[in-house]
């Protein structure tokens, strides 16, 4: 039976590195989901729901909100609610990592609408949505970013067998050039023949 070469064990470790091996770390995000769900239809600022912020209506302009909280909604939207759920559903390695990316930046956002809300006079407060997006969206960020980070079983075996095939197809190589260079005649050291045959005809 032939053995695999380093190129196809190359293209099987990428092939695997494409996947990301979530294991029981599933089950976290998909509690994350269901918590941003929930956060959809609770009040997000003063009376108005998460929902209600993300189109805009005329209850989320009664709460007077915020762009940052605006910004916040909709970008742990598409990072938690969307990208995360994908990554989850696919396990796409090139799904994971936006999705942490983009639930980081939404982090960032949260904290400033919490400052802009507590600096302000109007004394419209936050809701419990609110903080369960943000409690979603901090499951996300230290979730993912260990898996997007390790090497799953699959990528470790491939790369383990790369490097053995790698190691023996370099053996190989030094073992034919040493061939060649013995089979080789225009290799042959024969110094000591031509001083010989100098010093003979200096003798002669």
């Amino acid at each position: 039976m032939t053995q695999p070469n380093t190129e196809s064990l190359a293209r099987a470790e990428k092939n695997a590195a494409s996947t990301v091996d979530m294991g029981a770390k599933r089950w976290v995000l998909a509690a994350a989901l269901a918590i941003y769900l929930v956060a959809l239809f609770l009040p997000f600022v003063g009376g108005a729901s998460l929902w209600q912020v993300l189109a805009a209506t005329d209850a989320a302009r009664d709460a007077q909100t915020a762009i940052t909280e605006y910004v916040f909604a909709w970008i742990s939207l598409i990072g938690v609610g969307v990208l995360t759920t994908l990554a989850v559903a696919t396990q796409r390695f090139a799904l994971a990592v936006p999705a942490w990316m983009v639930t980081t930046v939404s982090l960032v956002y949260s904290v400033l609408g919490i400052w802009l809300r507590n600096s302000n006079a109007s004394g419209i407060s936050r809701g419990p949505g609110y903080y369960l997006v943000l409690l979603a969206a901090v499951i996300v960020v230290f979730t993912v970013f260990p898996l997007i980070l390790s090497r799953n079983e699959e990528q470790a075996a491939a790369a383990k067998q790369r490097a053995e095939a790698q190691g023996k197809d370099e053996v190989a190589l030094a073992q034919r050039a040493a061939t060649r260079e013995q089979e080789n005649p225009l290799l042959i050291d024969d110094r000591r023949a031509r001083a010989a045959e100098r010093h003979r005809k200096s003798l002669d």
